[in-house]
């Protein structure tokens, strides 16, 4: 089998892997009961790139607009997300989260450091560093010498 097939295997795998026990984790976590994966998918993106608006969201979800218009309204509508005029520019809206929004994030990082114990713990301690190593420049994306 080829790397490239093998790699492409392994990367399903690992997805499929990732989001049982992120599920599991979510589970965990008493603050996040009712909260899907793609509602604290959205709400970190508002924490991060909120202030600059819906369009930012959705650049950060690699979503449309209207989905993530629509993913934006329906966490607002349940108090966890804050529409605000944009100090910088009064036309556009900025987003926040709210008190409730923010606590479900804080419980979602919890949630992720399951997540990533979890999955460390299927690795030898000796390996974990090289494995996050690996990681980091896979996520970089930037090409290695040969």
């Amino acid at each position: 089998m080829k790397s490239s097939a093998r790699l492409a295997s392994l990367l399903d795998a690992l997805h499929r892997r990732l989001r049982d026990v992120e599920r599991g984790a979510l589970a965990r976590q008493p603050g996040l009961r009712g909260v899907t994966p793609g509602d604290l998918r959205v709400l970190r993106a508002v924490d991060r790139v909120g202030a600059s608006g819906v369009s930012a969201v959705a650049l950060h979800l690699g979503t449309s607009q209207p989905a993530a218009t629509v993913a934006v309204a329906r966490l607002e509508g349940r108090g966890l997300v804050v529409r605000a005029t944009n100090a910088a520019d009064g036309r556009r809206k900025a987003l926040a989260l709210t008190t409730k929004g923010r606590q479900i994030e804080q419980a979602h990082q919890l949630a992720d450091a399951d997540v990533a114990e979890a999955i460390l713990s299927a690795v030898p301690k000796n390996d974990r560093a090289l494995l996050i190593d690996l990681l980091e420049k896979v996520t970089k994306g930037e090409p290695q010498p040969a």
